[in-house]
């Protein structure tokens, strides 16, 4: 080999580094954005490199030139992948046909082979770039050239003679160790750059697990081999009190006395390899509370995997414990009173989208009511256990609550069947999903006391309205009776007072207005009292009534006896219409305004206020007055027959008006209340039926 060849070589070599510089620009500090972009790039630039090796080569025979393409275009296939394999071979082969010569075809084959070897070796065998070892790379360039060998078999005879005579043994030594060596400074450079990129992630790395230890909300603490501390961050200091300075080179100071042991042989498990998870421990902070935490302990390993320490996190659990405790103790006292408590609870399951419903479970005493046992019960089908549950009701009530999820009151029933006979009162509500459970009563007893309640309830009600019936009656035919021989007393009284009172001494004349007074008195009485009996004797029949027309009347009725006593009746709101009956709604208003006219103080003037308010469908109608007042003592008594508070000589009356008002009102289906200050006034209300 001449010293033209030897320098074309030398230069061909140079070229050959530049691929490293541009592998590293491009691949290697690159990143993957852009990467169509880089490709062009980076193929136009390798192609240029690879025509100045081929202007660089040196000649065999005329037309017959040799150069280290081969070498290039093979690393350019392994390393650049194919777009700027494309590229640079593209470059490649047409700068050859611009030489020309008759090496021009065997020029040409070499090209295109070795940049074919190189893409075909990265497609079969995906790697990291940088796990290229020597070895691979070695072999990788004999192949590329055994090709570029069987190129060279297209050369005319006297030249290819002259190359396999000459070349050949010094391109198999040569060229597969150049390609050795630029491949593996390709390799080295992805790995230093790799190496660069892992210790700055590392770096990176520490320094963000450094502050995620110094910030953690739980404290992490680090032990050596003799179980000194060796790392105490931010959390640690709040939860247990001592600063890291404190501690550091120190056995941890919150360990209590009563604990050593079990300390000890929870390090030597997590020196064994054995990590302890969420073991929790009683401690005393440097303050002195009581704390609760959770411990999670791992072993430290350096490089070899030689123990160093113990890595702990530790958390502070004190409130969910204490949680914890209290539901515990929530949960044992609900089970005492689900098992102890003396009506039944059944628990269900709905199943196959609500075709049936199984026992979950029940408790002792619904078990007793039912007469049946827990566990014959447990995952059966309600219609199988109890076969009367659907006409029952209960059944669809079931359903109903897991649909809805709303609790549900499924009233008071009789259940039959063969087996069992009891009344049943049960409320419903969902549990968790596709469950719900009923709480039920055996109300048997009540049911039948209730029954018995009912019937002497109803014949006693039945025997005090006949009781009623013969009083009236009574009360009427004594009434009525008595009108005769008092109309006689008072016919007499009075045609002896008209003829025969001049002639009558003055005693005489004042018994004889005793005897008359009486007769009167006696006559308002009888009137009263057949009134009293008259009031429901017929069929009540309730009708829509104007409450203002009701009252207008009443006034109106009494209109002579407020002008004598010079007094003041208004109607201070709107009076709505009720339901009612006329005559009765009449009697009771007409009865409350004349005692309102009746029992004022002496020397005022009377004073009524009429008013109403509409509320819940009910009309409370109201008649306010000024005058004596009624003490609290007598609300009650005031509404029997014949109860007087006064005597004639006071207020004249008979005693029966507010009892006329009274059964007036309930016979509507209303009520009377009344409100009174003594010396201030009275307020009468009557509930009526609204429209």
């Amino acid at each position: 080999m001449g010293k033209e060849a030897l320098l074309a070589l030398v230069n061909n070599a140079a070229l050959l580094i530049t691929f490293v510089v541009l592998y590293t620009v491009f691949y290697v500090k690159s990143t993957t954005s852009r990467q169509i972009p880089r490709q062009i790039i980076s193929g136009f630039l390798l192609g240029m490199v690879t025509v100045g090796v081929m202007l660089n080569s040196w000649q065999l025979s005329p037309g017959v030139v040799f150069d280290t393409r081969s070498v290039a275009l093979g690393l350019i296939g392994l390393f650049f992948g194919f777009i700027p394999s494309m590229i640079s071979a593209s470059m490649a082969v047409g700068l050859r046909i611009l030489m020309g010569g008759e090496g021009t075809i065997p020029g040409i084959s070499t090209i295109l082979s070795s940049v074919s070897v190189g893409l075909i070796w990265q497609h079969h065998k995906r790697r990291d770039s940088c796990d290229r070892s020597l070895l691979e790379l070695y072999l990788f360039g004999i192949v590329v050239h055994v090709f570029m060998l069987l190129c060279m078999l297209l050369l005319p005879s006297q030249s290819r003679e002259t190359f396999f005579e000459i070349a050949a043994l010094p391109v198999m030594i040569v060229y597969p160790a150049a390609t050795m060596i630029v491949g593996w400074a390709m390799t080295g450079q992805i790995a230093r750059k790799r190496g660069e990129a892992a210790e700055s992630e590392l770096a990176s790395t520490s320094e963000r697990l450094a502050v995620i230890v110094k910030n953690s909300p739980v404290a992490i603490i680090s032990l050596d081999l003799d179980y000194k501390v060796t790392s105490w961050n931010e959390a640690a200091e709040e939860i247990f009190g001592w600063k890291c300075s404190e501690v550091l080179g120190k056995p941890l100071p919150y360990i209590l006395e009563t604990q050593k042991e079990d300390y000890e042989r929870m390090n030597v498990e997590t020196l064994k390899g054995l990590p302890v998870r969420g073991e929790r421990f009683a401690q005393r902070t440097k303050d002195g509370r009581e704390i609760i935490i959770k411990v999670y302990n791992a072993p430290i390993r350096d490089e070899n995997g030689n123990l160093e320490g113990i890595f702990g996190i530790l958390e502070d659990v004190t409130e969910q414990h204490k949680a914890e405790l209290a539901l515990k103790e929530s949960e044992l006292r609900f089970r005492k009173l689900y098992m102890n408590m003396n009506i039944g609870v059944a628990i269900y399951r709905v199943i196959n989208e609500g075709d049936d419903v199984v026992f979950l479970d029940m408790n002792p005493s619904g078990c007793r009511i039912t007469g049946v046992n827990r566990e014959e019960i447990l995952g059966r089908s309600v219609k199988a256990i109890f076969p009367s549950v659907v006409e029952l009701g209960l059944y669809q009530r079931l359903i109903e609550v897991w649909k809805t999820s709303r609790p549900m009151h499924h009233p008071v029933r009789r259940y039959k069947d063969e087996r069992i006979d009891f009344w049943a009162d049960n409320y419903i509500y969902p549990d968790r999903s596709h469950e719900v459970v009923a709480i039920f009563e055996d109300v048997t007893q009540r049911e039948l006391m209730l029954e018995e309640l009912e019937r002497r309830v109803k014949n006693r009600t039945e025997e005090l309205e006949a009781a009623n019936k013969e009083l009236e009656s009574f009360a009427y035919s004594v009434s009525h009776d008595l009108r005769a021989p008092l109309r006689a007393i008072n016919g007499f009284s009075k045609i002896i007072s008209d003829r025969y009172m001049s002639s009558l001494p003055e005693e005489g004349q004042r018994y004889l207005g005793f005897i008359s007074k009486a007769g009167g008195d006696m006559s308002d009485l009888i009137d009263g009292l057949l009134e009293y009996s008259r009031i429901g004797r017929s069929s009540i029949h309730l009708n829509e009534l104007p409450l203002k027309s009701i009252v207008d009347d009443c006034i109106a009725t009494l209109n002579r006896r407020i002008e004598e006593e010079g007094a003041e009746v208004s109607i201070i709101t709107d009076l709505p219409t009720v339901y009612a009956n006329q005559s009765l709604l009449k009697r009771a208003v007409t009865n409350l305004l004349q005692n309102a006219l009746t029992y004022h103080n002496v020397g005022s003037r009377p004073i009524v206020k009429i008013s109403s308010k509409h509320h819940k469908g009910w009309v409370f109608l109201t008649i306010e007055d000024n005058g004596i007042g009624i003490e609290d003592r007598y609300h009650e008594r005031i509404f029997n027959v014949f109860q007087r508070l006064h005597t004639d000589e006071e207020f004249p009356g008979t005693g029966i008006g507010l009892s006329i008002v009274k059964k007036s009102v309930l016979l509507m289906g209303g009520d009377v209340s009344l409100e009174s200050i003594p010396g201030k006034g009275s307020k009468f209300t009557l509930k009526i039926k609204g429209v």
